[in-house]
Formats: C-alpha cells, sequence, structure tokens
C-alpha cells in the first residue's frame, strides 16, 4: 500500500523541472549544422538596415563598401526541437533582437532538429544581413 502512495504521489508532483540557464561561453554550445535561419536571414537584410538608418544600433561592420551584420544566435530547444527561448547575442540592439526573434519564431519554429535527451538544451547558429547604402 506504501508503494502505492508513494507512486501516486510521485505522478501528482510537479515533475517541470527548471529550465537551464543560458550559457556564458557560447563556443561550448552545440551548432545547429544546416539550420535554415543562415539561408533565410539575408532575405531580411533591408528590413534590419532601416533599424540603422534610424541611428540607434552599433554593432554592424563595413564590409566592401556595404554593411554587414552578423548576429550569434542561442536557442533553448525542447526534446521535440520547439524554441522555448531565443537569445540574438551581439546584436547590441533591441530594435533587430525583437525583428529576429519574432521573425524567426513565426517562420522558422518548425525549423529546429529534435533532441535525443527528455530536457531543453541550448543550441546555437547565425544569422546574416548585407545592406548598402549607396544610391
Amino acid at each position: 500500500m506504501t508503494m502505492l502512495v508513494s507512486l501516486l504521489l510521485a505522478a501528482a508532483a510537479p515533475s517541470a523541472a527548471p529550465l537551464p540557464s543560458m550559457p556564458d561561453d557560447i563556443s561550448a554550445v552545440p551548432v545547429i549544422h544546416g539550420w535554415q535561419g543562415r539561408r533565410v536571414s539575408p532575405r531580411w537584410s533591408e528590413d534590419v538596415a532601416r533599424f540603422y538608418r534610424k541611428g540607434n544600433c552599433s554593432s554592424a561592420v563595413s564590409y566592401e563598401g556595404s554593411w554587414l551584420l552578423e548576429i550569434d544566435m542561442l536557442f533553448l530547444l525542447s526534446p521535440d526541437g520547439k524554441p522555448l527561448k531565443i537569445a540574438p547575442v551581439n546584436a547590441r540592439c533591441p530594435e533587430v533582437e525583437r525583428f529576429v526573434s519574432t521573425r524567426v519564431l513565426s517562420l522558422l519554429g518548425n525549423s529546429f532538429p529534435q533532441g535525443r535527451g527528455m530536457e531543453p538544451r541550448w543550441m546555437r547558429s547565425q544569422v546574416r544581413f548585407l545592406w548598402s547604402d549607396a544610391p
């Protein structure tokens, strides 16, 4: 009887383990190889350029007469590959961070690999943007 009560209590107890905290060293986080977002993100370059033209952002670099912005992205993924958290690491531009996170969730939410375990895990990739302000 005690065994049955223990099993019932274990089943009734909340099993939601705390989510893993964001890693301090992104180089130790596994890369999502072949992630669709790396191929799709350059299409959003003109949208990102609009934020830069407002003058509130500073992480793009000059590249062959144009501007290049490469943002490292961390994704906390559920075991079935659904994003639980999205963290642009080096964007240094809140508008771009919101824009990229929203685009990834709305257009690429099903593009992440499923895990092999039962716990959420952090993975990383990058999005890239290239634009010119030449007339």
